[in-house]
Protein backbone atom coordinates (compact mmCIF):
# COMPACT_ATOMS: atom_id res chain seq x y z
CA UNK A 1 0.00 0.00 0.00
CA UNK A 2 2.69 2.27 0.68
CA UNK A 3 4.48 1.38 -2.01
CA UNK A 4 1.59 2.35 -4.58
CA UNK A 5 0.88 5.59 -3.06
CA UNK A 6 4.13 6.73 -3.03
CA UNK A 7 4.96 5.59 -6.74
CA UNK A 8 1.89 6.78 -7.92
CA UNK A 9 2.00 10.01 -6.30
CA UNK A 10 5.18 10.62 -8.22
CA UNK A 11 7.16 10.91 -5.03
CA UNK A 12 9.68 8.45 -6.61
CA UNK A 13 9.65 6.89 -9.70
CA UNK A 14 11.39 3.59 -7.88
CA UNK A 15 12.16 2.87 -4.29
CA UNK A 16 15.59 2.75 -3.50
CA UNK A 17 16.81 -0.93 -2.14
CA UNK A 18 18.51 0.74 1.08
CA UNK A 19 14.76 1.28 1.99
CA UNK A 20 13.44 -2.00 1.93
CA UNK A 21 15.09 -4.33 4.73
CA UNK A 22 15.33 -8.11 4.06
CA UNK A 23 16.32 -11.19 6.25
CA UNK A 24 19.97 -10.72 4.63
CA UNK A 25 19.99 -7.59 6.22
CA UNK A 26 20.11 -8.34 9.36
CA UNK A 27 22.77 -9.22 12.15
CA UNK A 28 21.06 -12.53 13.93
CA UNK A 29 17.40 -13.27 14.35
CA UNK A 30 14.56 -13.94 16.74
CA UNK A 31 12.52 -16.94 16.76
CA UNK A 32 8.96 -16.36 17.38
CA UNK A 33 5.82 -18.94 18.20
CA UNK A 34 2.64 -18.71 17.39
CA UNK A 35 1.03 -20.36 19.85
CA UNK A 36 -2.19 -22.56 18.79
CA UNK A 37 -5.66 -20.98 19.77
CA UNK A 38 -5.83 -24.08 22.32
CA UNK A 39 -3.13 -22.80 24.36
CA UNK A 40 -2.90 -18.99 23.47
CA UNK A 41 -4.04 -16.73 26.30
CA UNK A 42 -4.28 -13.73 24.34
CA UNK A 43 -7.24 -13.75 22.44
CA UNK A 44 -10.17 -15.43 23.89
CA UNK A 45 -12.30 -14.56 21.17
CA UNK A 46 -10.31 -17.18 18.70
CA UNK A 47 -10.06 -19.79 21.82
CA UNK A 48 -13.80 -19.57 23.27
CA UNK A 49 -15.75 -17.77 20.45
CA UNK A 50 -19.44 -19.03 21.54
CA UNK A 51 -18.71 -18.21 25.36
CA UNK A 52 -17.07 -14.85 24.32
CA UNK A 53 -19.90 -13.87 21.49
CA UNK A 54 -22.65 -14.37 24.48
CA UNK A 55 -21.31 -12.25 26.53
CA UNK A 56 -20.43 -9.40 24.57
CA UNK A 57 -24.44 -9.75 22.82
CA UNK A 58 -25.22 -9.38 26.46
CA UNK A 59 -23.53 -6.15 26.48
CA UNK A 60 -24.87 -4.83 23.44
CA UNK A 61 -28.26 -5.92 24.70
CA UNK A 62 -28.37 -3.37 27.46
CA UNK A 63 -31.44 -0.87 26.89
CA UNK A 64 -28.45 2.24 28.04
CA UNK A 65 -25.87 0.40 24.93
CA UNK A 66 -28.72 0.02 22.79
CA UNK A 67 -29.55 3.76 23.15
CA UNK A 68 -26.23 5.16 23.52
CA UNK A 69 -24.96 3.57 20.72
CA UNK A 70 -27.86 4.54 18.33
CA UNK A 71 -27.44 8.40 19.25
CA UNK A 72 -24.36 7.55 16.87
CA UNK A 73 -25.95 6.76 14.27
CA UNK A 74 -26.05 10.14 12.58
CA UNK A 75 -21.96 10.39 13.12
CA UNK A 76 -21.67 6.96 11.33
CA UNK A 77 -23.94 8.34 8.66
CA UNK A 78 -21.45 11.10 7.87
CA UNK A 79 -18.44 8.72 8.74
CA UNK A 80 -19.87 6.40 5.63
CA UNK A 81 -20.29 9.12 3.10
CA UNK A 82 -16.28 9.50 3.18
CA UNK A 83 -15.50 5.62 3.90
CA UNK A 84 -18.61 4.08 2.04
CA UNK A 85 -17.15 0.12 3.13
CA UNK A 86 -18.31 0.48 6.40
CA UNK A 87 -21.91 0.86 5.40
CA UNK A 88 -23.49 -2.29 5.13
CA UNK A 89 -20.25 -4.09 6.08
CA UNK A 90 -20.47 -7.60 8.20
CA UNK A 91 -20.93 -6.83 11.92
CA UNK A 92 -19.99 -9.04 14.90
CA UNK A 93 -22.32 -10.12 17.47
CA UNK A 94 -25.34 -9.35 15.58
CA UNK A 95 -24.39 -5.84 15.20
CA UNK A 96 -25.64 -3.01 16.86
CA UNK A 97 -28.06 0.13 16.18
CA UNK A 98 -25.19 2.95 15.34
CA UNK A 99 -24.75 -0.07 12.50
CA UNK A 100 -20.63 0.17 11.28
CA UNK A 101 -17.93 -1.75 12.90
CA UNK A 102 -16.34 0.97 15.03
CA UNK A 103 -13.07 -0.13 15.59
CA UNK A 104 -12.46 -0.69 11.12
CA UNK A 105 -13.49 3.30 10.91
CA UNK A 106 -11.10 4.01 13.87
CA UNK A 107 -8.29 2.03 12.06
CA UNK A 108 -8.57 4.45 8.94
CA UNK A 109 -7.91 7.55 11.33
CA UNK A 110 -4.60 5.79 13.03
CA UNK A 111 -3.12 3.93 10.24
CA UNK A 112 -3.52 7.06 8.02
CA UNK A 113 -1.76 8.92 11.09
CA UNK A 114 1.03 6.55 11.75
CA UNK A 115 2.02 6.56 8.21
CA UNK A 116 1.20 10.01 7.57
CA UNK A 117 -0.79 9.24 4.86
CA UNK A 118 -3.96 12.05 3.84
CA UNK A 119 -7.02 11.00 4.95
CA UNK A 120 -8.77 10.91 1.49
CA UNK A 121 -6.02 9.08 0.03
CA UNK A 122 -7.25 6.46 -2.83
CA UNK A 123 -10.81 7.45 -2.30
CA UNK A 124 -12.82 8.79 -5.02
CA UNK A 125 -12.67 12.70 -3.23
CA UNK A 126 -8.92 12.59 -3.80
CA UNK A 127 -7.89 15.00 -6.18
CA UNK A 128 -11.62 16.51 -6.50
CA UNK A 129 -11.75 20.28 -5.83
CA UNK A 130 -13.42 19.81 -2.79
CA UNK A 131 -10.62 17.96 -1.39
CA UNK A 132 -8.91 20.30 1.29
CA UNK A 133 -12.35 21.00 2.70
CA UNK A 134 -13.63 17.39 2.57
CA UNK A 135 -10.07 16.84 4.17
CA UNK A 136 -11.03 19.35 6.55
CA UNK A 137 -14.56 17.52 7.36
CA UNK A 138 -13.02 14.28 8.13
CA UNK A 139 -10.31 14.81 10.25
CA UNK A 140 -13.38 16.38 12.17
CA UNK A 141 -14.50 13.28 12.63
CA UNK A 142 -11.26 11.47 13.98
CA UNK A 143 -12.10 12.35 17.88
CA UNK A 144 -15.78 11.65 17.84
CA UNK A 145 -14.91 8.20 16.46
CA UNK A 146 -12.21 7.61 18.98
CA UNK A 147 -14.46 8.99 21.83
CA UNK A 148 -17.69 6.38 20.63
CA UNK A 149 -15.54 3.56 20.66
CA UNK A 150 -13.85 4.27 23.74
CA UNK A 151 -17.19 4.25 25.10
CA UNK A 152 -18.26 1.14 23.91
CA UNK A 153 -15.04 -0.73 24.78
CA UNK A 154 -15.84 0.88 28.52
CA UNK A 155 -18.92 -0.63 28.68
CA UNK A 156 -17.43 -4.37 27.49
CA UNK A 157 -14.99 -4.05 30.19
CA UNK A 158 -17.45 -2.49 33.17
CA UNK A 159 -18.84 -6.18 32.45
CA UNK A 160 -16.63 -8.34 35.19
CA UNK A 161 -17.46 -11.54 33.04
CA UNK A 162 -16.39 -10.19 29.49
CA UNK A 163 -13.63 -8.48 31.74
CA UNK A 164 -12.26 -11.64 33.30
CA UNK A 165 -12.61 -13.75 30.04
CA UNK A 166 -10.07 -11.67 28.26
CA UNK A 167 -8.09 -10.78 30.60
CA UNK A 168 -7.46 -13.14 33.44
CA UNK A 169 -5.73 -15.98 31.28
CA UNK A 170 -2.99 -13.80 30.44
CA UNK A 171 -2.63 -11.71 33.73
CA UNK A 172 -2.44 -15.32 35.35
CA UNK A 173 -0.10 -16.43 33.03
CA UNK A 174 2.09 -13.69 33.33
CA UNK A 175 1.98 -13.48 37.54
CA UNK A 176 2.81 -17.17 37.29
CA UNK A 177 6.31 -15.98 35.65
CA UNK A 178 6.87 -13.08 37.93
CA UNK A 179 6.52 -16.08 41.06
CA UNK A 180 9.17 -18.08 38.79
CA UNK A 181 11.85 -15.76 38.53
CA UNK A 182 11.61 -14.27 42.16
CA UNK A 183 12.85 -17.82 43.21
CA UNK A 184 15.81 -17.27 40.80
CA UNK A 185 19.14 -17.62 41.93
CA UNK A 186 20.81 -13.85 41.93
CA UNK A 187 23.12 -15.29 39.11
CA UNK A 188 20.60 -16.75 37.18
CA UNK A 189 19.72 -15.12 33.99
CA UNK A 190 16.55 -13.49 34.39
CA UNK A 191 13.45 -14.29 31.49
CA UNK A 192 12.35 -11.34 29.63
CA UNK A 193 8.68 -12.49 28.04
CA UNK A 194 7.29 -10.44 25.15
CA UNK A 195 4.01 -10.86 23.37
CA UNK A 196 1.96 -9.16 20.76
CA UNK A 197 -1.50 -8.48 20.58
CA UNK A 198 -4.57 -6.74 20.00
CA UNK A 199 -5.16 -3.36 21.06
CA UNK A 200 -8.24 -4.26 22.42
CA UNK A 201 -6.81 -6.81 24.46
CA UNK A 202 -4.03 -4.24 25.79
CA UNK A 203 -7.13 -1.76 26.58
CA UNK A 204 -8.61 -4.73 28.64
CA UNK A 205 -5.02 -5.48 30.55
CA UNK A 206 -5.07 -2.03 31.55
CA UNK A 207 -9.51 -2.14 32.90
CA UNK A 208 -8.25 -5.50 34.69
CA UNK A 209 -5.66 -4.24 37.16
CA UNK A 210 -7.59 -1.15 37.45
CA UNK A 211 -5.15 1.95 35.61
CA UNK A 212 -6.27 4.76 37.54
CA UNK A 213 -7.05 7.19 34.42
CA UNK A 214 -9.73 4.69 33.09
CA UNK A 215 -11.09 4.11 36.83
CA UNK A 216 -11.07 7.62 37.73
CA UNK A 217 -10.79 9.59 34.61
CA UNK A 218 -13.47 12.11 33.66
CA UNK A 219 -15.98 11.79 30.48
CA UNK A 220 -13.83 13.98 28.48
CA UNK A 221 -16.05 13.06 25.46
CA UNK A 222 -15.54 14.99 21.86
CA UNK A 223 -13.30 17.62 21.28
CA UNK A 224 -12.39 18.00 24.92
CA UNK A 225 -9.90 14.75 24.36
CA UNK A 226 -8.09 16.90 22.32
CA UNK A 227 -4.61 18.21 24.13
CA UNK A 228 -2.76 20.89 22.17
CA UNK A 229 -1.07 18.73 20.14
CA UNK A 230 -4.36 17.15 19.02
CA UNK A 231 -3.38 13.96 20.04
CA UNK A 232 -6.29 11.58 21.95
CA UNK A 233 -4.44 10.33 23.95
CA UNK A 234 -5.68 12.59 26.94
CA UNK A 235 -2.95 11.31 29.70
CA UNK A 236 -0.55 14.01 31.38
CA UNK A 237 2.44 12.69 32.12
CA UNK A 238 4.79 14.39 34.80
CA UNK A 239 7.91 12.90 35.66
CA UNK A 240 7.05 9.46 34.58
CA UNK A 241 4.25 8.80 37.06
CA UNK A 242 0.50 9.98 36.25
CA UNK A 243 0.36 13.50 38.29
CA UNK A 244 -2.26 13.36 41.25
CA UNK A 245 -3.50 16.87 39.23
CA UNK A 246 -3.44 15.75 35.61
CA UNK A 247 -6.84 16.02 33.67
CA UNK A 248 -7.14 12.27 32.52
CA UNK A 249 -10.14 10.56 30.87
CA UNK A 250 -11.01 7.31 30.19
CA UNK A 251 -12.25 7.90 26.36
CA UNK A 252 -8.85 6.84 25.79
CA UNK A 253 -7.32 4.31 22.78
CA UNK A 254 -3.83 2.44 22.32
CA UNK A 255 -2.10 4.30 19.36
CA UNK A 256 -0.19 2.18 16.89
CA UNK A 257 2.84 0.22 18.88
CA UNK A 258 1.70 1.06 22.19
CA UNK A 259 3.42 -1.05 24.70
CA UNK A 260 2.84 -2.20 28.46
CA UNK A 261 5.39 -3.29 30.43
CA UNK A 262 5.29 -5.07 33.63
CA UNK A 263 8.07 -4.94 35.60
CA UNK A 264 9.45 -7.12 38.55
CA UNK A 265 11.16 -5.49 40.86
CA UNK A 266 12.93 -6.41 43.83
CA UNK A 267 13.71 -4.10 46.64
CA UNK A 268 16.74 -4.89 48.58
CA UNK A 269 16.20 -3.60 51.54
CA UNK A 270 13.15 -5.78 52.29
CA UNK A 271 14.01 -8.34 49.70
CA UNK A 272 10.24 -7.88 48.61
CA UNK A 273 9.22 -8.07 45.06
CA UNK A 274 6.62 -5.85 43.26
CA UNK A 275 5.33 -4.54 39.95
CA UNK A 276 6.35 -1.54 38.17
CA UNK A 277 3.48 -0.95 35.29
CA UNK A 278 4.88 0.75 32.46
CA UNK A 279 2.30 2.27 29.49
CA UNK A 280 4.50 3.51 26.73
CA UNK A 281 7.62 4.23 28.56
CA UNK A 282 5.35 5.92 31.75
CA UNK A 283 5.02 4.73 34.94
CA UNK A 284 1.41 4.21 35.29
CA UNK A 285 -0.89 4.82 38.74
CA UNK A 286 -3.18 1.76 39.36
CA UNK A 287 -6.43 1.79 41.69
CA UNK A 288 -7.19 -1.90 41.34
CA UNK A 289 -10.01 -3.79 42.61
CA UNK A 290 -9.38 -5.89 45.91
CA UNK A 291 -12.69 -6.88 47.53
CA UNK A 292 -15.28 -8.70 45.20
CA UNK A 293 -18.14 -6.38 47.06
CA UNK A 294 -16.79 -3.70 48.05
CA UNK A 295 -17.00 -1.04 45.27
CA UNK A 296 -14.50 1.50 48.18
CA UNK A 297 -11.58 -0.72 48.49
CA UNK A 298 -9.75 0.60 45.27
CA UNK A 299 -6.46 1.79 46.73
CA UNK A 300 -4.27 3.84 44.69
CA UNK A 301 -0.47 2.34 44.02
CA UNK A 302 2.04 3.77 41.84
CA UNK A 303 1.41 7.09 42.41
CA UNK A 304 3.91 9.92 42.84
CA UNK A 305 3.92 11.03 46.19
CA UNK A 306 6.64 13.40 47.35
CA UNK A 307 9.85 11.37 47.02
CA UNK A 308 8.62 7.28 46.49
CA UNK A 309 5.98 6.07 45.03
CA UNK A 310 3.82 2.97 46.31
CA UNK A 311 3.79 0.02 44.04
CA UNK A 312 2.27 -3.31 43.41
CA UNK A 313 3.23 -5.94 45.75
CA UNK A 314 3.37 -9.29 43.42
CA UNK A 315 0.99 -10.55 45.97
CA UNK A 316 -1.13 -8.00 45.93
CA UNK A 317 -1.11 -8.46 42.09
CA UNK A 318 -2.27 -12.28 42.64
CA UNK A 319 -4.81 -11.13 45.08
CA UNK A 320 -6.62 -8.50 42.10
CA UNK A 321 -6.37 -11.46 39.79
CA UNK A 322 -8.47 -13.64 42.43
CA UNK A 323 -10.99 -11.15 42.81
CA UNK A 324 -11.65 -10.63 39.18
CA UNK A 325 -12.09 -13.79 38.83
CA UNK A 326 -14.47 -14.16 41.91
CA UNK A 327 -16.33 -10.90 40.89
CA UNK A 328 -17.03 -12.66 37.54
CA UNK A 329 -17.96 -15.91 39.01
CA UNK A 330 -16.46 -17.75 36.33
CA UNK A 331 -15.10 -20.88 38.25
CA UNK A 332 -12.61 -21.98 40.90
CA UNK A 333 -9.71 -19.39 40.97
CA UNK A 334 -6.66 -20.34 39.13
CA UNK A 335 -4.43 -19.30 42.18
CA UNK A 336 -3.99 -22.15 45.34
CA UNK A 337 -2.01 -19.50 46.95
CA UNK A 338 -3.53 -17.84 50.36
CA UNK A 339 -3.57 -14.44 49.91
CA UNK A 340 -2.38 -12.83 53.21
CA UNK A 341 -2.76 -9.00 53.68
CA UNK A 342 0.30 -6.63 53.95
CA UNK A 343 -0.72 -5.35 58.03
CA UNK A 344 -3.62 -5.20 60.13
CA UNK A 345 -5.17 -1.93 57.76
CA UNK A 346 -4.85 -4.61 54.54
CA UNK A 347 -3.03 -1.58 52.51
CA UNK A 348 -1.29 -2.79 49.64
CA UNK A 349 1.55 -1.98 48.50
CA UNK A 350 5.28 -0.94 49.81
CA UNK A 351 6.59 2.41 49.41
CA UNK A 352 9.59 2.78 46.89
CA UNK A 353 10.65 2.48 42.84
Amino acid sequence: GLTRYYLDQGRFKTLAEKVCTTSQDLDSTVSIQVRDKVSDTLNAFDKHPTRMDNLVRGVIAKPSFQRIDGDAKSLADQLCEFLPGLRGAPQAFGGTPSGVNWIHANDHFICRSAHSLPLLGFSDHEGSPDEVELDRVLRSLATPVCSHLAWRFREWYTCPKLLAAISAPPLWEMTSSMFEARAMKPNDKKPFILYSCHDVTLLALLYAIGAEFLVDGSDCGGSKMEDDEGSMSSIDIDDGMVGVDSRKSWRWWPAYSSTIAFELVRQSERDEHFVRVILNGKAISLKPRMEVYDSDSRQVVGRNSSSCARMLRLADLEHLLEVLERKADIGESTSRREYDPPNECASIGVDGG
